[in-house]
């Protein structure tokens, strides 16, 4: 697991971004479906469920914009590329391809989701607590 820890760390995108490219992305995921009139039942609570599971990252993940911060930054960043990739297989594992709306949504969602994901530089918690921030007495 180490192997892919480092990886998940290795990003140019800091996790401040990510952190705030949340909240939109879960307003996307739950708007889209909503606004787009999905003809597939199942696409669009699908899409509902994940931005729903999209509030509780955004807020409940230990960065700077989290509100919660209890979801450590690594198992956000597990569960993104999993949801990301289900997003992406989805249409044509349940089969709403013929659901034009609905296939290019998750699609691009999943894909450009998938896409930031993997350029993100997660941290460990703790990773924060630098030398400078000791020296003014924040520990």
């Amino acid at each position: 697991m180490s192997a892919v820890n480092k990886l998940m760390s290795r990003g140019v995108l800091p996790s401040k971004v990510h952190g705030v490219l949340d909240y939109p992305l879960a307003a996307v995921l739950i708007a889209g479906p909503l606004v787009l009139d999905f003809d597939d039942t199942a696409a669009t609570v699908i899409a509902l469920v994940f931005g729903g599971g999209a509030v509780v990252l955004a807020v409940g993940t230990a960065w700077s914009t989290g509100i919660v911060k209890v979801i450590p930054p690594l198992l956000h960043g597990y569960a993104d590329v999993v949801v990301t990739t289900a997003l992406i297989v989805l249409p044509f594992a349940i089969g709403f391809t013929d659901d034009t709306a609905a296939l290019v949504f998750y699609l691009v969602v999943g894909a450009g989701g998938l896409l930031a994901t993997l350029e993100t530089r997660f941290e460990r918690l703790g990773a924060a607590s630098t030398p400078a921030m000791m020296a003014h007495g924040s520990a």
